[in-house]
């Protein structure tokens, strides 16, 4: 669950307070429902993609590498791009907001920021295949390990609220 819809990585509030709802309730709930909707939908929809490729494109490969061939097969070369410029897009929005809480959103800091990300972007590009997904899944568990001691420290705080919102409806 953790690498289909990074719930309890920390990465989807950002996205979460991106939207426009009356209360923090409101937008965990709405939260909630997409990964739901990550889990069971588009999971689904990714196995569907595997299992329809034929056997030679798909035969010995496992992880990403299993999932862009199949994806390549039903799509064309043009998905693997498609895919990659999407994640990277998502991911730059997700890391922008951060910079602005941490730093503030002054332009210096966004500048560095966006230098950083191409300079990572040119790294991931030349690296070897495995090495960026190795790296990616290390970033996604320290995320998390830090998240889980926070909603631990923040989770009384939480189910005020929810209890609150719960009475007002």
């Amino acid at each position: 669950g953790l690498f289909s819809n990074e719930a309890g990585s920390g990465s989807a509030p950002c996205a979460a307070a991106a939207a426009e709802c009356e209360t923090p309730v409101s937008a965990g709930l709405t939260q909630a429902l997409g990964v739901f909707v990550d889990t069971i939908v588009i999971c689904s929809c990714t196995a569907m993609i595997m299992l329809t490729a034929p056997e030679n494109i798909v035969a010995g490969k496992e992880g990403m590498d299993l999932l862009q061939s199949a994806m390549r097969y039903h799509l064309g070369e043009f998905d693997t791009v498609f895919i990659q410029f999407l994640t990277f897009l998502g991911i730059l929005f997700y890391a922008r907001s951060n910079v602005a809480y941490l730093f503030g959103d002054k332009w210096i800091f966004q500048t560095l920021y966006k230098i950083l990300a191409l300079v990572m972007l040119f790294i991931g590009g030349i690296a070897a295949y495995t090495f960026v997904w190795d790296l990616g899944d290390v970033g996604i568990g320290l995320m998390t390990i830090f998240n889980t001691g926070i909603l631990y420290l923040l989770g009384g705080q939480a189910l005020s609220a929810l209890k609150e919102f719960e009475s007002t409806k």
